[in-house]
């Protein structure tokens, strides 16, 4: 089973990189991963995404998200924002 994951670098909360990756990690391992490499005082996403590679070669891969896919995505994520805004309006 492939799980995926988005990695994001920003600078002040504008994005500089973004990387989408998949690989056979589940979530607690791929964390537990990432906590570490973190621990040795390396941000780099860069670094820790060649660190994957080197480590994980058979499982990891990044790709690229398909524009319309990541289009349906963007509408569907807008909807359910949408909806949790209204509910939080009406209990507030």
């Amino acid at each position: 089973m492939f799980y995926t994951y988005n990695l994001y670098s920003s600078d002040q909360l504008g994005f500089t990189n973004s990387y989408h990756i998949q690989t056979e990690l589940p979530p607690h391992k791929f964390r537990a991963i990432m906590m570490e490499f973190r621990r040795g005082g390396n941000n780099d996403p860069h670094a820790f995404v060649k660190y994957m590679r080197e480590h994980f070669p058979d499982s990891f891969r990044l790709f690229e998200y398909d524009d319309v896919v990541q289009y349906d995505a963007d509408q569907e994520n807008s909807v359910i924002l949408s909806n949790l805004l209204d509910q939080n309006n009406q209990t507030i």
